[in-house]
């Protein structure tokens, strides 16, 4: 049976200060707790003293001062011991949720400042899937918590409905404006990300070393692809060409400097992170509002009016379902007027018909 008392101190004068709130001091598990119960109401005290001693499930003090800075870390070393290809993704979302509830106790946070979060995040500019990239990390920073005892239980988070399906599509003209300027580096990221398909974090990580130059190869590596599973694609004469000659440019600063080069892309020898910057400037200098991204799909537009078959295409581009490729072979206004055109020219005649088929 535990039992409540006020903490006492003495001040440096002499006289003792008194808490005015009261204190359970109770055994549980065969450890004694001491615990501020906030209150100055001895019977409401004893009351929450004999709710902690009976509830197993009741938060011990420890788990009430967890912040949600420790979750935050928690989750950012899981990314990185788990080797996790979108850590730098990651660490974005941390930011973001840290920035309004950094230095908050985990279990303070309740749904309403979730909602609220959401709320100023749309009044910001970002769009809902932005925002639902937010609240998976910050679910599973509570999940984690919860697997270690930091905390024992998770708010209730909502998605948002997301209906921003982008839709872009790089034409040439847009594309020669935007790389005008850019860093030959940059230019021969965007001509592999618009042939193939590539993904940023495929094409940054890209090595040296998965470079076929006699074979005219690329080989993307299991554990550097989104989906894990290796793929090996076949250069285009153009793409041959701006990667040898980037490479005669790598040796160069090699030997210049006295350093290896492992990484295909980068800067002044160091690999290439983040040039979301450099991007922004570039289609504002060429007056074109693209993604980086738009590459992707215009990769497989391009590979579906050029009539590639849809299995060497997801192999291609790396697209484990059809599903998911279905949502990237977009048909774009010039493709349905290409479409429309061809219809009526086989009405008007104009088109010849197999005499087995009239």
């Amino acid at each position: 049976m535990g039992h409540l008392y006020r903490q006492r101190k003495k001040r440096p004068d002499g006289t003792e200060w008194v808490s005015p709130t009261w204190t359970a001091a109770y055994y549980k598990n065969g450890r004694l707790v001491q615990r501020n119960t906030k209150t100055d109401n001895e019977i409401k005290a004893r009351r929450m003293m004999t709710r902690w001693e009976g509830d197993p499930n009741a938060p011990s003090p420890k788990v009430e001062k967890i912040l949600i800075d420790e979750l935050a870390k928690d989750y950012l070393t899981d990314y990185k011991k788990n080797r996790r290809k979108t850590v730098d993704q990651a660490e974005t979302y941390a930011e973001r949720i840290l920035y309004s509830f950094g230095g908050r106790r985990a279990n303070s946070i309740t749904k309403s400042e979730i909602d609220e979060y959401q709320l100023g995040m749309q009044e910001a500019g970002y769009a809902n899937a932005t925002i639902n990239r937010d609240m998976s990390a910050l679910h599973r920073m509570y999940n984690l918590g919860l697997e270690s005892g930091k905390v024992q239980m998770v708010p209730v988070i909502h998605k948002l409905k997301e209906s921003n399906r982008r839709k872009g599509f790089f034409g040439d003209v847009e594309h020669l404006a935007v790389i005008e300027k850019a860093p030959f580096w940059l230019q021969v990221l965007s001509e592999l990300a618009r042939t193939y398909g590539f993904r940023k974090q495929e094409a940054k990580t890209l090595l040296w070393s998965q470079i076929d130059f006699a074979r005219k190869e690329i080989r993307l590596w299991a554990g550097e692809t989104k989906n894990d599973e290796p793929r090996v694609i076949v250069m285009t004469e153009a793409i041959h060409a701006k990667l040898l000659k980037l490479h005669e440019e790598t040796e160069a600063l090699e030997k210049q400097r006295g350093i290896q080069i492992l990484n295909v892309f980068h800067r002044n020898g160091r690999p290439v992170k983040d040039f979301r910057a450099l991007w922004r400037r570039l289609c504002k200098d060429a007056k074109v509002t693209r993604l980086f991204h738009d590459y992707r799909r215009t990769a497989v537009r391009n590979m579906e009016r050029a009539g590639v078959p849809r299995s060497v295409a997801m192999n291609i581009t790396g697209h484990k379902t059809e599903t998911i490729y279905k949502r990237y072979a977009i048909t774009d206004a010039a493709s349905m007027r290409e479409a429309t055109a061809k219809i009526e020219a086989l009405q008007n005649g104009q088109i010849e018909v197999p005499q087995d088929e009239k």
